[in-house]
């Protein structure tokens, strides 16, 4: 069960930073000019938003197995998650943009010009990201938490059985010993009076 509780945990926060990931490079060229989005090379980040609604679907999903299956929740300080998500976002929107760099040829690729394009825009905007990341990740928590009490609290109760009548133990039944029992006659029984 330990497997399931860690992919819960990692799909939750692969949903985090997807969403993460979507909101810095769309506020960052919102930020310079919203000209450039049109643009064909960014194109492509606004066919994701289906897979995003997936993942955010999934994240959701994730948090209620963790929930049911009462795991622990993570005990990481806020600063550390926030340096964390900021990180991994930064190195996310670095890896796209020389992605978009290596594949067009338009578009600036090298430390003046992506200096000179406003990509510096990119660490604030990572760092007040990462911030929002991280509280939704411990917001997640309190609400996974939330629901492990309630279903602890809730008493199992036995399911009706859906069969009629009592059971008969195996040992109580007796199988007669002559050939009909086993269907070894020679020819079938005669058909019972209707």
């Amino acid at each position: 069960m330990r497997s399931a509780l860690r992919v819960a945990h990692n799909v939750r926060l692969a949903a985090i930073l997807a969403l993460g990931a979507f909101a810095l490079h769309q506020l960052r060229y919102l930020a310079v000019s919203s000209a450039e989005l049109t643009q064909p090379t960014h194109g492509y980040v606004t066919d994701l938003l289906p897979l995003l609604g997936v993942l955010i679907l999934a994240a959701a999903l994730a948090t209620l197995v963790r929930a049911t299956e009462s795991a622990s929740p993570e005990r990481a300080p806020l600063g550390r998650r926030i340096a964390v998500f900021a990180t991994a976002l930064l190195a996310i929107y670095i890896g796209q943009e020389s992605i978009e760099g290596l594949t067009t040829g338009g578009h600036p690729f090298g430390a003046a010009d992506t200096i000179a394009d406003g990509d510096w825009l990119a660490v604030p905007l990572a760092l007040a990201l990462g911030a929002l990341a991280a509280v939704l990740a411990r917001a997640l928590e309190a609400v996974e938490q939330a629901i492990a009490v309630v279903h602890a609290e809730r008493p199992l109760q036995p399911r009706p059985s859906r069969i009629r009548g009592h059971a008969v133990a195996a040992r109580a039944l007796r199988l007669a010993s002559s050939p009909l029992a086993f269907g070894l006659a020679r020819r079938p029984p005669p058909p019972a009076p209707a």
